[in-house]
């Protein structure tokens, strides 16, 4: 079959879509895909993203993002976000990516013992690829924003 272990899938993976955090600099790029998948998001400044969102890449673009909550003891991972028409091979890599290493920074952030968040209804796909990779839907409902 080739690759044996969860590490070694991962590995490959990443190397078709690397993840990393967001620069200041990005942040622009981000809040336009914010805003094209989360119609609902207020426009807002957006300059300190840094380390607070992370980046998926795909042939040198920035393809995908997500918000990490630090907060103890549970944190949180939000607004998950891709660029449109995207295949889906790559949002799949992009978010396994994003969130292996949200939950490695996380695990090193003292009094962090889970981590939570929120995918759209419309979003099976994306709650399908998370709940692969060991997340379980804990409750339902509606994200407000003021």
């Amino acid at each position: 079959m080739g690759l044996n272990t969860h590490g070694e899938r991962l590995q490959r993976a990443l190397k078709r879509v690397p993840v990393r955090f967001a620069r200041n600099s990005e942040a622009m790029v981000i809040a336009q895909m914010v805003h094209t998948c989360h119609v609902g998001v207020p426009r807002c400044e957006w300059k300190n993203i840094y380390p607070y969102w992370m980046v998926a890449s795909h042939e040198d673009e920035i393809v995908g993002a997500v918000q990490i909550c630090y907060s103890s003891p549970i944190a949180r991972l939000e607004f998950l976000s891709f660029v449109p028409g995207l295949p889906y091979k790559v949002r799949a890599l992009g978010v396994v990516g994003m969130l292996n290493l949200a939950a490695m920074t996380l695990e090193k952030t003292e009094g962090v013992k889970a981590v939570a968040g929120t995918v759209d209804f419309s979003q099976k796909s994306f709650r399908d690829i998370l709940k692969s990779e060991g997340c379980r839907v804990a409750l339902s409902g509606q994200t407000l924003v003021k």
